[in-house]
């Protein structure tokens, strides 16, 4: 009977879920098309290239609304239940409160799982195509993956700076490597460099060893040499992406690359949201199911109402504490999960409520 009432409850659940999905999918791309409605307009980008820049951005429309929707699918669908007194009648058969809810919370734990999957090893890539895509649009051909006067700061002390850079060729031009290693800092500079694995392939450059005043001590030119970075080859040729066009594991590198630095409190707030949003399924879950039987008595827009106001406070929680981690007001960690934190004590204060009753 318990299973019974398992594929029941799920089944109640699972259709406002997928309105809840199919709603704010249809919501979000029109605010797509608004925002880039004079884009549109003045460009006069084809509609077969606005379509593609649609089914791209869907992904990370959807790492939004899987969250969402689950809490609107559990309050809807046990609030129906509830107001039935169908919940009731389970449990006057002897089944707990926890029990009947059990269905509920494997329902939050499948949504978190495919929220991470998808904005793990689908959105980042469809992002990075999006962003392909309005390059060409507004500059008529995709920007060239090349980097220009870049600097950055690799493991072993060392800093780079890079001229400029060819990703199809792999090469990269005027180059400078500061390695910050006792007795003496040494400077390299070469003209060009090639990427191999994890080494850097140097040629048509000058060793200098400098004292500690920062003058010349020490200077010898080379026609090639072959230095081991420390840094996967992937790393550096992946083109330039937003944080929300890498993989947690990106990001980790990233983390790793930049050190204690401003970029990398960014870097360190988006890791730990690769993980903090999908985990949002389940503890929305978690305080929906018992609002759900509260709420019965008012009926659908109660319930719907009910879902604004909790996704709203949610949302705004998230940015707040987003920007406070961003600036180095919270740590990364907690900013990321702290939303979560908060709706989970208070999912707890209503747990601890509802066990009072039979």
């Amino acid at each position: 009977m318990r299973t019974i009432a398992d594929r029941y409850i799920l089944k109640e659940v699972l259709a406002p879920f997928l309105l809840g999905v199919g709603a704010f999918v249809v919501i979000l791309i029109g605010d797509i098309l608004y925002t880039l409605a004079e884009f549109i307009a003045t460009r006069k980008v084809a509609m077969h290239v606005v379509l593609q820049l649609l089914m791209y951005k869907i992904p990370a429309i959807l790492v939004i609304t899987f969250p969402v929707s689950t809490l609107i699918g559990v309050l809807l669908g046990l609030g129906r239940l509830a107001k039935d007194n169908e919940i009731q009648a389970m449990r006057l058969s002897g089944m707990s409160l926890r029990r009947i809810f059990a269905a509920v919370f494997l329902f939050g734990g499948a949504a978190t799982g495919l929220t991470f999957l998808t904005n793990e090893y689908v959105s980042p890539w469809a992002n990075h195509q999006a962003n392909n895509l309005v390059r060409q649009a507004a500059f008529g051909a995709v920007f060239p993956q090349v980097r220009e006067q870049v600097f950055f700061r690799g493991p072993d002390n060392r800093f780079f700076y890079i001229g400029s850079a060819d990703d199809r060729r792999r090469v990269l031009r005027n180059v400078m490597i500061y390695e910050v290693t006792p007795p003496l800092p040494r400077l390299i500079t070469a003209r060009e460099a090639r990427w191999d694995d994890r080494r850097w392939l140097l040629r048509d450059g000058v060793v200098r060893e400098l004292d500690e005043e920062g003058f010349t001590k020490y200077e010898a030119a080379f026609a090639d040499m072959e230095i081991g970075v420390g840094l996967q080859a992937e790393s550096f040729y992946q083109g330039q992406k937003t944080p929300e066009e890498m993989t947690a594991r990106e990001l980790r590198q990233y983390m790793v690359l930049f050190g204690q630095t401003e970029a990398n409190r960014r870097f360190a707030v988006e890791y730990h949201r690769k993980f903090a949003i999908p985990f949002a399924s389940i503890v929305f879950a978690a305080l929906a199911a018992p609002l759900s039987v509260w709420t019965a008595q008012g009926g659908r827009f109660v319930g719907i109402g009910l879902s604004i106001a909790l996704l709203f406070i949610y949302y705004v929680a998230m940015s707040v504490a987003k920007a406070l981690g961003s600036v180095g007001g919270l740590p990364p960690a907690v900013s990321a999960w702290t939303p979560n934190m908060l709706f989970a004590a208070a999912g707890a204060v209503v747990w601890l409520r509802e066990e009072g009753l039979p």
